[in-house]
């Protein structure tokens, strides 16, 4: 409780010395804050609903509190080029070579647009929250940032953080699960425990910035934020995540050259990096859970992330220069599936960099590192009395999320990529004061009405799919085939809107056209064995032969080691027939594992007869298979 009112004292007192906006009475950029924090509490912003509101919010506060000035002529430069390239995927297909898979999805009947991109209104949807990011960006950098107001919103900042962090650690060690929070694992608010681990790794460097800037007044207003920064921190060990405490050893560790460099010291350069060898090494000894992480056992092969990124590049270089389309990548990667191919599907390719490149193109992706560039331009030169200690804590904090970025996807979510641009305007210098813009002014205001009307578009956006799904459950069929057309019509590449239409369409009657969408879905997720598998499980009692065909399929999908459970689950599932079971066995495709498997479930008289056959069998699978061959040949007084 001290620790809190001392913290809300420090930010009260920063609030008398900035300059209030005459509308909100703080700073637009502490309110810019809020937008964040808000964001990371409606599990990250990764959902339609929470990223309509947080979107909108942007749009008022720039509306309201519109900067008179401009971005910088670079910045604003290769904005507006990134954005034009990465409108490309509306350009004619025919204009850009044309891939394999485009002829396959032909031939199965599946219609595509003549745009570049095959799936349009996806590549418009991440077009719009792109812009919408670019323009957060421009306003945040073109507003009059001062040292009062950039010291209120750093700690605002790290305040919000730290409450999450506390809410994360409950989460953690009580099972409680707040409201709107994603993780199924108790990580935190985000999905993916890597994400939360991101901003919490920004804000712990961004707590010890403070602490560093508030040691000018004293070593006891220093110590409330680096309580803060404790309390994060510990969050972020609680969520288990290699890159988020990476990147904080990274973050401290250019902090502390850079500070070396600016003093001139190597005092400051050994010290600082000895230290952070010691926490590392007693980390990695007594971390327990922790350092398990970072264990390598002995058959240890890579992480799987590298045979994503192998099949990414080839589905790069199948794709033109602009790339396959903003939104398309999860629609793509399976025609590309050969190193990284497991009974899961794939969203992302585990980078920010290589997700960009294969969808808009190397330019593209340049243009955005020369974008970040940019904006981390403005903290130099790291001068006296320019707030350097708590800049320098945001640059580093800035870097480390930059180079975060080419090994996880934090940039392709809307609340962790919010605060990331926060800290990288942060740590920028003051502007040089320039005349009051007009039409500067205007056009913000321009901006933050579009994005209002951005966010109330995307709240009415309906879901076809889920929809769809919901109508073919509660058994209205024709109105169920009604929404998944148009579901497919907005993702004509998505498999699950195929499977959905093909339910509905068989509860028709229509087999055929059933039938056909069935092997649509099929076809656009060629490895995941769970498709062809519920598949067969639909046609069990109308088609038996269909279901024996989609069967066969789904065990064609599975190495050795799944095999067994899809198996398993086929002849829980299979009627009691003995013609039916006899072309089970068929479709085992002379797996002996199977076949062994199909054996032990027979009832006695049908397995008696077939006692010599599969003792030849038995011979060929492993121990545990051999032993209960064995038992049940006993039951029939057989030695074998």
């Amino acid at each position: 409780m001290a620790l809190a009112l001392r913290i809300v004292f420090e930010c009260a007192l920063r609030m008398n010395e900035a300059q209030p906006h005459p509308i909100f009475k703080v700073p637009p950029q502490v309110l810019s804050v809020f937008v964040i924090i808000t964001a990371l509490f409606m599990g990250g912003a990764t959902e339609q609903r929470p990223q309509s509101i947080v979107l909108a919010a942007m749009g008022v506060i720039i509306l309201l509190a519109p900067p008179a000035a401009w971005p910088e002529k670079k910045w604003s430069l290769a904005a507006l080029s990134l954005l034009a390239l990465t409108a490309a995927g509306a350009l004619p297909s025919a204009w850009f070579h044309i891939a394999a898979w485009r002829g396959v999805v032909r031939e199965a009947g599946i219609v595509l647009p003549a745009t570049l991109s095959p799936q349009p209104r996806l590549t418009l949807d991440a077009w719009l929250l792109l812009a919408a990011g670019i323009a957060w960006t421009g306003w945040l950098m073109a507003s009059p940032w001062d040292a009062a107001s950039r010291r209120l919103a750093a700690r605002t900042f790290v305040c919000g953080l730290t409450v999450l962090a506390v809410c994360v650690l409950v989460q953690r060690w009580s099972g409680w699960h707040p409201p709107g929070w994603l993780s199924s694992e108790n990580h935190g608010p985000f999905p993916n425990r890597n994400h939360t681990a991101h901003v919490l790794a920004l804000g712990g460097v961004l707590a010890v910035g403070c602490a560093a800037d508030a040691l000018r007044h004293g070593k006891a207003r220093m110590l409330p934020w680096l309580l803060a920064a404790g309390v994060i921190l510990a969050a972020l060990a609680s969520a288990y995540s290699r890159g988020g405490i990476v990147m904080v050893f990274c973050a401290f560790g250019l902090w502390n050259v850079t500070a070396a460099w600016t003093h001139r010291s190597w005092k400051i350069l050994l010290l600082g990096l000895s230290a952070l060898c010691v926490v590392a090494s007693v980390m990695l000894v007594f971390g327990g859970p922790i350092a398990g992480r970072f264990a390598v056992d002995a058959n240890f092969t890579g992480d799987f992330r590298f045979h994503i990124w192998s099949d990414t590049r080839a589905l790069a270089a199948d794709s033109p220069w602009c790339g396959a389309g903003l939104g398309n990548f999860s629609a793509l990667f399976p025609f590309y599936r050969k190193a990284s191919v497991i009974q899961s599907s794939v969203i992302h390719p585990e980078s920010d960099w290589l997700w960009l490149v294969t969808e808009v193109g190397w330019p593209a992706a340049a243009l955005a590192l020369a974008i970040v560039a940019c904006v981390l331009a403005g903290a130099f030169p790291n001068e006296r009395r320019t707030q350097r200690r708590l800049r320098g804590a945001a640059f580093a904090a800035s870097i480390a999320a930059v180079v975060h970025g080419f090994v996880d996807v934090p940039g392709h979510r809307l609340g962790s990529v919010l605060a990331a641009i926060f800290v990288m305007v942060l740590a920028r210098r003051d502007a040089i004061p320039s005349a009051p813009s007009r039409a500067a002014a205007a056009t913000w205001r321009v901006c933050g009405l579009a994005l209002v009307g951005l966010g109330a578009w995307w709240a009415n956006t309906p879901d076809d799919g889920a929809r769809a799904e919901a109508l073919s459950c509660e058994g209205k069929f024709s109105a169920a085939v009604s929404r998944a057309d148009r579901a497919i019509a907005r993702t004509p590449l998505a498999w699950r809107p195929y499977f959905t239409r093909a339910v509905a369409l068989a509860c028709e009657q229509k087999v055929i056209e059933a039938a056909g969408d069935f092997r649509r879905a099929r076809l656009l997720e060629p490895h995941y064995a769970r498709i062809p598998l519920e598949e067969g499980n639909f046609w069990l009692r109308s088609q038996p032969r269909l279901a024996l065909i989609a069967w066969q399929e789904a065990l064609r999908r599975c190495d050795d080691s799944d095999a067994p459970g899809i198996f398993s689950q086929m002849r829980s599932a299979a009627p009691n027939d003995t013609a039916f079971r006899a072309r089970l066995l068929e479709i085992a495709d002379g797996r002996a594992s199977l076949q062994m498997d199909w054996f032990l479930d027979l009832p006695p008289d049908e397995a008696k007869p077939r006692l010599a056959e599969f003792a030849l069998i038995a011979a060929q699978c492993d121990e545990r298979r051999r032993a209960a061959f064995s038992r049940r040949a006993a039951e029939f007084g057989t030695r074998q």
